[in-house]
């Protein structure tokens, strides 16, 4: 029997800096735009992985429950990038990426015997933070 997908997203989210003033949006005191581009420390990028568990709130609701699969994963998991980005606006972190769980298959019969969350993944140019608080 397969193991259903757990109700789960990774955010990777990384360190940003504002550009200098000279390169400012005239309009970024009407629009609240900020120009930021990604903190490059020792040519690497600095980030946090964090889990997030998601509940389907229609089913709190009393609708029948609908099974967590990867279309459902990337819709969710992109608003919650946005989301994520929308409440940590005094932060200096911004959503960079996401993914979604990660099937273990037998290869003997090809089931999923369960999943993985993934990590936070290029290693070469990421130095990655597990599950911090920001």
């Amino acid at each position: 029997m397969p193991v259903p997908m757990p109700s789960a997203v990774v955010l990777i989210v990384c360190k940003t800096v504002m550009l200098p003033a000279e390169q400012h949006d005239v309009n970024s005191k009407w629009t609240g735009y900020e120009n930021r581009t990604w903190a490059i420390e020792n040519s690497m990028m600095q980030c946090r992985r964090q889990e997030v568990q998601l509940y389907d709130q229609s089913e709190a609701m009393g609708a029948a429950a609908q099974p967590f699969n990867q279309q459902r994963c990337q819709r969710a998991s992109l608003m919650l990038g946005v989301e994520w980005d929308q409440a940590h606006r005094s932060s200096s972190y911004r959503f960079w990426r996401v993914a979604c769980p990660v099937p273990i298959v037998d290869t003997r019969t090809g089931e999923v015997i369960a999943w993985k969350m993934p990590e936070c993944g290029h290693r070469d140019t990421v130095i990655c933070e597990v599950d911090t608080a920001i």
